[in-house]
């Protein structure tokens, strides 16, 4: 993935979670549920994110 897709994913991820905040900040039951859940896949793709960015160093590195 080029790097500037992987900024916009993760600006959009963040955003999402920031949403699902106010979301379940603002809601009845099931709109606290739906925003809770929101905000932790974005945080779960935001660490992916990393995830892949530094295993794809350790990859690059192995290969030299």
């Amino acid at each position: 993935m080029d790097e500037g897709v992987k900024i916009l994913v993760g600006a959009a991820a963040t955003a999402a979670g920031l949403l699902g905040l106010f979301m379940a900040s603002r809601g009845d039951a099931g709109i606290q549920i739906f925003g809770l859940l929101l905000a932790g896949f974005a945080v779960f793709m935001n660490f992916w994110l990393i995830k892949r960015h530094f295993d794809q160093i350790d990859g690059a590195s192995r290969q030299i």
